[in-house]
This record gives C-alpha cells, sequence and structure tokens, in this order.
C-alpha cells in the first residue's frame, strides 16, 4: 500500500478520530497546546505520542538509549535486517497491523510447524494445540497457584509436560514456579480471540516501524530527545517537572503531565525517583517479575540445512531450545528464554557462537559449520542497562498488578508499556502499542 494514501490512525481502541475539519473528537477534551512529557521511547511511548500530537498536544519524548524503539532493534547484515529484539508480529492487532500499513511495509506470514529435537532425531509436534488445551484446563475460580504446581497435577506424559513447561519458560521469559496459572489462562484466551497462534515478521524490520513513527512525530512538531535518562520526577496536579542527565549536566522539562514507559527492570533499580514517591506503583513494579532472553542469529554463506523455511524447532535439552529460519535470508536464529537464558550471561559473544554451531551440528547431524559462517549477532537483554531484560510476567496471586500500574495519578501521571497490558499478553509489541494508545485516550480525557 502506498504510504502516503492511509494517514496514521493506529488508535481504533482511542475511539476519537479528527473529522475533515480537523475538530477534536466531542468525547475528548485535550486543549491545544497541553504539553506532555513521555518518558521512553519504545513503542509504547512513540504510538502514544503520534496520537497526543494528532489531537493538539506538545509532546516531548525522552528516551535514554543513543536510539529509539526500546526492546525494538534491527540492525542490518548488508541488506538482510536482523532482530535483535523483537521479532514477531503475534496474532492479528488491529492497532499493531494499520500503524504498519500507515507506514507502508509489507509482511511475510512465519510457517506454524514446529519440530521437537528428541533422542538425536527431529519429529513434528503440534505445540500450539497441545499448550492450548493445556492451558484451558486451568480453571479461573478459586485459588491461584504457579504454573510449576499446576502441570504436576495434570496427568500428562514426562514428554508433554517438559514441552509445554519449557514453552512457557522460553515464551513468557518465566519461571514456571513463579508465573501465575491464572494469567497463563487469561492470556491464552485473549490470544484465542485475536488469532495469537499467526505469526508474521516485518519484511524490512521492526525498527522501519519505529523509524517511521519517529518522522511522524517530527512532521507533526513533537521534540525527541536520545541519550537523556531521566532520573527525577517532580510532580504535583497539573504541573510535573523531568530532570534528565546529559553530557555530564542536567536538564528541567516542564510539562502539565507526564506518561510514564519505563521497562521493569528500571523501575526495579530505582534508578529514576518521583517527587512526591509513588509508593503503591513501586511495590507493584518491584512484584511484577521480569524475565531475560538471550538471542543469536547466525548467517550462513550458503543453505545447508534441508528446508529453507522450515518453521520452528524444539530442542528442550539443549542450552539454546529453540532456533526457527528465516526466508528473508540464509540465517537461523536461536532463542533461550526464563530460566535458560539465566545461565548465558557469562557466555561471551565469541563463545555463545560457539555453543550455538554446536547445538545446530548436534540438531542436523552435520559437522564444521563454522567454515559456512559469516557472521553471528547475539543480544543479552539483561546487559542492556536501559531494560535489564526482556519482558513482564504476572506472579501467583497478583494478576491485578498490570492494572495497578497502569492506572493515572491525579490526571497527571499516566503510564504505559508491555507491563502494563489489560489482557495478560506481556512482551508483544501490540500489546506496548496498545498501551500506549490507551494512555494517550486516559490524557486526553483528564
Amino acid at each position: 500500500m502506498d504510504k502516503g494514501s492511509l494517514a496514521w490512525q493506529p488508535g481504533v481502541g482511542i475511539e476519537c478520530y479528527p473529522t475533515k475539519s480537523q475538530d477534536f473528537h466531542p468525547v475528548l477534551d485535550c486543549r491545544v497546546g497541553k504539553s506532555v512529557i513521555i518518558i521512553g521511547g519504545g513503542i509504547a511511548g512513540l504510538g502514544a505520542a503520534n496520537e497526543l500530537l494528532r489531537q493538539g498536544c506538545t509532546v516531548t519524548v525522552l528516551e535514554a538509549k543513543k536510539r529509539f524503539g526500546g526492546r525494538i532493534h534491527t540492525i542490518r547484515e548488508g541488506t538482510l535486517p536482523v532482530e535483535l529484539g523483537a521479532e514477531f508480529i503475534h496474532g492479528k492487532s488491529k492497532a499493531l497491523i494499520r500503524a504498519i500499513r500507515a507506514a507502508g511495509l509489507s509482511t511475510h506470514e512465519v510457517p506454524g510447524s514446529n519440530q521437537l529435537f528428541e533422542k538425536g532425531k527431529l519429529k513434528p509436534v503440534q505445540i500450539w494445540d497441545t499448550v492450548g488445551k493445556i492451558m484451558n484446563r486451568i480453571s479461573p475460580r478459586g485459588a491461584d497457584c504457579s504454573f510449576q504446581e499446576f502441570i504436576e497435577r495434570q496427568k500428562l506424559d514426562e514428554r508433554t509436560r517438559q514441552l509445554v513447561k519449557g514453552f512457557v519458560e522460553g515464551f513468557d521469559a518465566a519461571r514456571t514456579e513463579r508465573i501465575s496459572a491464572q494469567a497463563l489462562l487469561k492470556a491464552e484466551r485473549s490470544a484465542e480471540k485475536m488469532k495469537g497462534d499467526e505469526q508474521a515478521r516485518v519484511n524490512e524490520g521492526y525498527s522501519a516501524l519505529v523509524k517511521f513513527l519517529e518522522g511522524e512525530i517530527r512532521a507533526r512538531g513533537g521534540a525527541l530527545v536520545k541519550d537523556a535518562p531521566a532520573r527525577r520526577v517532580r510532580w504535583k496536579i497539573g504541573a510535573v517537572e523531568t530532570v534528565i542527565h546529559r553530557a555530564g549536566t542536567e536538564e528541567m522539562f516542564p510539562s502539565e503531565a507526564a506518561l510514564i514507559t519505563l521497562p521493569i527492570g528500571i523501575w526495579k533499580t530505582r534508578e529514576m525517583l518521583f517527587e512526591p514517591a509513588l509508593p503503591k506503583k513501586q511495590k507493584a513494579a518491584d512484584e511484577i517479575q521480569f524475565g531475560n532472553a538471550v538471542k543469536i542469529t547466525l548467517v550462513f554463506r550458503k543453505q545447508w540445512w534441508p528446508k529453507a523455511n522450515f518453521g520452528f524447532i524444539q530442542a528442550p535439552g539443549e542450552a539454546i531450545p529453540t532456533w526457527w529460519s528465516d526466508p528473508r535470508g540464509l540465517v537461523i536464529t536461536g532463542w533461550a528464554g526464563g530460566p535458560k537464558a539465566d545461565v548465558l550471561p557469562a557466555q561471551s559473544p565469541a563463545r555463545l557462537e560457539t555453543l550455538a554451531l554446536k547445538i545446530l551440528e548436534k540438531i542436523f547431524g552435520v559437522s564444521s559449520l563454522r567454515k559456512h559462517l559469516i557472521a553471528s549477532h547475539s543480544y543479552n537483554w539483561a546487559d542492556d542497562p536501559h531494560v535489564r531484560g526482556a519482558y513482564s510476567y504476572i506472579p501467583v496471586g497478583r494478576i491485578n498488578l498490570p492494572k495497578v500500574l497502569a492506572a493515572p495519578i491525579k490526571g497527571t501521571l499516566f503510564f504505559a508499556g508491555e507491563a502494563t497490558v489489560a489482557d495478560a499478553q506481556m512482551g508483544t509489541v501490540f500489546g506496548a502499542l496498545e498501551s500506549g494508545l490507551r494512555a494517550a485516550k486516559e490524557i486526553l480525557r483528564a
């Protein structure tokens, strides 16, 4: 679709669109010039910024990194996009699909086929169906329990039990003894409603969407400030002062409202202080769990694996247990989430590369893969000082934590990000984007 033929309108859930005369929706009352500071330039912050600018607000986005996009991070190997962070479009989120179309980007479907590496052989396995059926055994009533406790009570063969447990650890970057079973059920039912088992990729790379949003923000008069970590937020009703550290000095940005989209890993370190403090928010952030992920993409000179686009391989006994192909290039990507990722930080990139090659040689029954290797690109999200992990999950008995973290404060402080999603589908690009649009709606109505 022609980029110029579709205006930026991801905000179906926002229920407010300018008319041809650019009048505002009567439900909203964001007067022209109302100033908003957005702390965090990931997809949640950028999505919110665009929506607020469309409605006439003055917006400044402050980002601690030297780039925008947060946990979306695409680099290039020649012309090939390599995703060090978010890679997949999960399901059919209207907001995300509209944003991708508005950016004029194209997508391709990802095969849903899975193979299990077991006893030295690859065998087809219906992992999505298996996981879905088991998740739907969880009772939404009564006392919550950990997924570990739940799965141990089920009459399953050990192979299925370990497969499903490994799926939760990898897909949710979670420890099964901590993650809420009822939260997993809620996420499963939410995913079923939006075809969550269908996946796709942005052909141009996810960061192409980030660049588009940056361009839209600048075109609408918004300010984008990177390499600017926020350290203090002083606030009272209707007034906020955000202090950043940049180039060895402090700078202060005044506004009438602030939207905070910090990763849970940064909440937990208390690197940004609120004055007055927000004890309920901090308690919620401390209780929300934050898992890790390690990702490595290997680039080869030729295709040595049997099928070009083989989908996914699950190798639960390996240090890097999940692998997939990519039709855009001669690459194979390895993924470790949750407990598997926690033991990988000691690996240097070179040692991680060697480990990855050995696992692939074992899975495919080949040798000497290094001679075919052009490059490898890896990222350990726990080592990122501005994130400190991959994404969030809900602990036992605290399914309300995202709602607590998301709740606005006195029409002045607002909150978004993947940890604040309402349907328990945390750790997703669409969840983060939708949270930003939800927060923009709250600001406009405040």
